[in-house]
């Protein structure tokens, strides 16, 4: 079998980009998170928790864009540490308030226009990362 590590995934470039402008926009989004939560909210650590979340998914979404843009194999593993992460996020997010709720809508809208779909997004990356290993091994 191939040594991994010499196996190239390509995709197109805008993709790698956006994963490491969109970690770079989280990361001020998540330093407001550590000072406007609230550290107990009917769960200890609150804000704790939340701003951990944020920034595992900023370090998935660099380490996804990184490894694309290096068009290295390992790439697929970070694609779904970050496709799993706004699963994640998403579901924590609507599950936090109750329905009807001003913070229920804002993470419903977010969590269908931003969340699942760069979950989706990753997913496919993923998966285009192992059609190529596949196509590569044979």
């Amino acid at each position: 079998m191939n040594d991994l590590r010499q196996i190239k995934i390509t995709i197109p470039t805008w993709s790698a980009w956006l994963y490491v402008v969109i970690s770079i926009g989280l990361v001020p989004w998540t330093i407001y998170l550590s000072f406007a939560l609230p550290a107990h909210h009917l769960a200890h650590y609150w804000d704790a928790t939340w701003v951990g979340l944020d920034s595992a998914l900023i370090g998935a979404l660099f380490a996804t864009g990184i490894l694309a843009k290096l068009k290295s194999i390992y790439m697929v593993v970070a694609a779904v540490i970050t496709a799993t992460l706004f699963v994640t996020d998403a579901w924590f997010d609507i599950l936090s308030y109750r329905p009807g709720t001003h913070g229920f809508t804002e993470a419903l809208i977010m969590a269908v226009l931003g969340e699942i779909p760069m979950a989706a997004m990753s997913l496919m990356l993923a998966i285009h990362g192992l059609r190529k290993l596949h196509a590569k091994t044979e």
